[in-house]
């Protein structure tokens, strides 16, 4: 009888877990396609804004989903920590796509190729990040910097060559995600 109990709330763990880490999914999906689409938007900065936007919005979404503390400023303290030494890197990669929009005719296209696939290899890969970090059982104040950006790197690395192996047609959000 006792294992029976035990057994059954076992179950029901597991069905809890893999419930969360259904709706994390199904969150950072949402935002990879709304991180992607900011990239469309034409006004440089504007859109780099925009996705910064949507990646704070998303851990915050997974930290509730985690049952975390989400204010504002423990969100971007996180980010920063995550993203750390990479700030530089994928601000230059962004921020240069977003400006390669402002060059008559060919820098629309430029921009408008190059800018969403960066936004969404990054939206996907920080939030598959945060996700496993609260599944573990981390909160935003326990995170690891080295740790999380060294995953962090390696998870935006193989988003990005599995985005880039494939048509940007063929690549949608659920397989940058389950990859």
């Amino acid at each position: 009888m006792a294992s029976k109990k035990i057994e059954d709330a076992a179950v029901d763990v597991e069905a809890g877990v893999r419930s969360q880490a259904d709706e994390a999914t199904k969150v950072i999906n949402t935002h990879v396609a709304m991180s992607a689409g900011f990239g469309l938007v034409p006004f440089p900065i504007v859109d780099v804004v925009a996705i910064g936007g949507t990646q704070y919005k998303m851990i915050g979404e997974l930290a509730r989903i985690y049952g975390q503390d989400a204010s504002q400023e423990r969100i971007r303290s996180a980010v920063i920590s995550v993203l750390g030494g990479g700030v530089p890197t994928l601000l230059n990669a962004t921020m240069l796509s977003s400006l390669v929009k402002g060059v008559p005719v060919v820098g629309a296209f430029l921009g408008l190729a190059l800018l969403p696939a960066m936004a969404g290899v990054t939206t996907a890969a920080l939030g598959r990040v945060f996700a496993q970090h609260f599944e573990a059982g981390g909160t935003l104040l326990s995170l690891d910097a080295k740790v999380i950006r060294a995953h962090f790197q390696a998870e935006f690395e193989a988003l990005k060559e599995k985005s880039a192996k494939k048509p940007a047609a063929s690549v949608n959000d659920a397989e940058l995600v389950a990859a």
